[in-house]
């Protein structure tokens, strides 16, 4: 049960991130195309890679405001297993490398706070 509750509460905070505007149909070949787009978001993760990672994970993130920003790490059973000082998000792209060397194999949730939006990104780390 514990394991369902997880499940849920990924997708919810992975959606959280965006909202369905809408569906369109291609009228060409009639295949039906779901077009999700971002809110008016404060920031918003725009690259993380490598994933699957080893060592170090690279994050991009793109801000429209200059904002504190949390970030924490989460285990697929939903416990956070480690949360990083709050850093400055600055107004623009930002690149952020985090050390991932002493995490065991699994898959984790990346999250991200700031000014009260939260972003999440799955990380597989081998």
């Amino acid at each position: 049960m514990k394991t369902i509750f997880t499940f849920l509460l990924l997708i919810i905070t992975v959606l959280s991130c965006y909202s369905q505007k809408g569906a369109n149909t291609d009228q060409n070949n009639g295949k039906f195309a779901s077009v999700l787009v971002v809110n008016n978001q404060s920031f918003s993760i725009s690259k993380v890679y490598p994933n699957p990672v080893k060592d170090i994970v690279t994050i991009e993130i793109h801000s429209e405001l200059s904002a504190p920003m949390q970030m924490s790490l989460i285990n697929i059973l939903g416990t956070e297993v480690k949360k990083w000082e709050p850093v400055n998000l600055n107004l623009g792209d930002q690149t952020f490398k985090i050390d991932l060397v002493s995490f065991k194999t699994g898959i984790y949730i990346l999250k991200i706070t700031s000014s009260g939006k939260v972003c999440t990104q799955v990380i597989k780390k081998n």
